[in-house]
């Protein structure tokens, strides 16, 4: 625990002043920092509506960020387009590179792990949300300390919540196979006890090849598959892998107000999905 308020206290010198106003660039992020920051304070979403797949910066954002005292964010591999702007703003730690997470490897749509790369779905993992918490914690603690209980009470409340609420869906039975529009729920496999099977593409903007259609076809675990996907996938891009169940999911949590409940429904909706592909 030494070490890591030493981190933050290390980012927090980084920054130009004594934070007065947090800045969260996207929604899953916020959500934590929304709990957290509850009843002191309240965050400003940054990237509202918009995830690390599609960054548009504006010259209202970049407003925000100049107005800001402190902006966290997730890191250059999930929100690029940010980085020269916070980079030379010097207001913004990134998660990503605080070395408090748990993180792994992307993977190929055939589910191969690719060298020097990061998965930055980190928030999916519970113990990685509980540990994004209690930095966000740490850092305001620091820099609001007469708000210093109240932080790290928020931050024991969204712990014990968010883990009990994860320890619902785990089961010791074997792990169940699925496959995904693309692969953006790789934290969730332990937690929901999940095996991948395989992504239909690596770019959730680009349709499938033939190619990896009959490689799916040609590996698929069982005769009905669960598909995890986005709202934009449309039956002629997966009509081909037959029978399948379908389940819209949304990895950012775009339309949750909080972040368990938002967690909640994801593995609710993915559980489903693999329970009713048996």
């Amino acid at each position: 625990m030494s070490r890591f308020l030493a981190f933050c206290t290390l980012a927090l010198l980084s920054t130009l002043s004594w934070s007065q106003s947090l800045v969260v660039s996207t929604h899953p992020i916020y959500l934590i920092a929304k709990k957290i920051t509850q009843g002191v304070e309240q965050p400003t979403l940054l990237l509202a509506n918009q995830t690390g797949h599609d960054v548009s910066l504006t010259p209202a954002h970049r407003k925000t960020i100049q107005d800001a005292d402190l902006v966290i964010w997730l890191g250059q591999a999930h929100e690029a387009p940010l980085a020269k702007v916070l980079n030379d703003s010097h207001k913004g730690i990134a998660i990503l590179e605080s070395g408090i997470l748990t993180t792994l490897p992307m993977r190929n749509p055939r589910g191969e792990a690719l060298n020097n790369t990061v998965d930055t779905h980190v928030w999916l993992d519970p113990n990685n949300a509980v540990r994004i918490g209690f930095f966000i914690a740490a850092l305001r603690s620091q820099q609001k300390p007469q708000h210093r209980e109240a932080y790290w009470n928020n931050a024991r409340s969204f712990a014990q919540s968010m883990l009990l609420t994860a320890q619902r869906y785990h089961s010791s039975s074997k792990a169940q196979p699925y496959w995904s529009y693309h692969d953006a729920y790789q934290y969730l496999e332990r937690p929901l006890n999940l095996k991948f099977m395989g992504a239909l593409t690596d770019d959730p903007h680009v349709s499938p090849t033939v190619a990896q259609i009959k490689f799916l076809q040609d590996t698929r675990m069982q005769s009905k598959m669960c598909l995890l996907a986005e709202g934009h996938a449309n039956a002629n891009q997966y009509q081909k892998l037959n029978p399948v169940v379908f389940q819209h999911v949304d990895e950012s949590m775009s339309g949750a107000g909080d972040f368990v409940q938002g967690w909640q429904q994801l593995a609710a909706e993915t559980s489903k999905c693999v329970l009713n592909s048996r």
